[in-house]
C-alpha cells in the first residue's frame, strides 16, 4: 500500500502544479485578448454604398453626418438636429443607406464606433472615425 499510495499522491501533485500553470497561462492569453486596440481617430476610409443609397445621403444633407454605434445600438445626428435612433428613419429611403453604412462602417472598425459620414459631389462616401 505504501508504493502505490505515493504514486497516486505523486501524480495528485503532478496534475494540481499542471493545471495551475494550464491556469496562469489562461488568465494571460484572457488578459491579451480582452485588451482594446487602440482607437486611431481621424482615421478616413472610403465606404462603397450600394448604386442609389450615396443620393439620400446627399439629398438628406449637405454637411457631414454624424452617425454613432454603441450598447443601444446606431444613432444619427444630422446638421444641429437631436441625435435620434436609427429606428426614427424606417420607411424612409435614407434607413436602408443609414443602415448600410453603419454595418460597412462596423465591418471597419468594429461593434463601437462614431463616425462623420460624408458624400461627395461625385457619390463617394467617406467615413472618418471620431471615437
Amino acid at each position: 500500500m505504501g508504493t502505490t499510495y505515493y504514486v497516486i499522491l505523486a501524480f495528485l501533485g503532478a496534475a494540481l502544479v499542471v493545471l495551475v500553470a494550464l491556469w496562469i497561462y489562461a488568465q494571460r492569453l484572457k488578459a491579451q485578448y480582452e485588451q482594446a486596440p487602440p482607437v486611431v481617430t481621424g482615421v478616413r476610409v472610403r465606404i462603397d454604398l450600394k448604386p442609389g443609397h450615396a443620393a439620400p445621403l446627399r439629398e438628406i444633407s449637405r454637411e457631414p453626418i454624424l452617425l454613432k454605434q454603441g450598447d443601444e445600438g446606431v444613432r444619427v445626428q444630422i446638421e444641429h438636429r437631436p441625435m435620434l435612433p436609427l429606428m426614427a428613419f424606417l420607411g424612409q429611403d435614407v434607413s436602408a443607406a443609414f443602415t448600410e453604412a453603419a454595418g460597412l462602417v462596423s465591418k471597419e472598425w468594429g461593434p463601437r464606433w462614431v463616425a462623420l459620414i460624408s458624400v461627395d459631389e461625385d457619390g463617394a462616401t467617406i467615413a472618418q472615425r471620431l471615437g
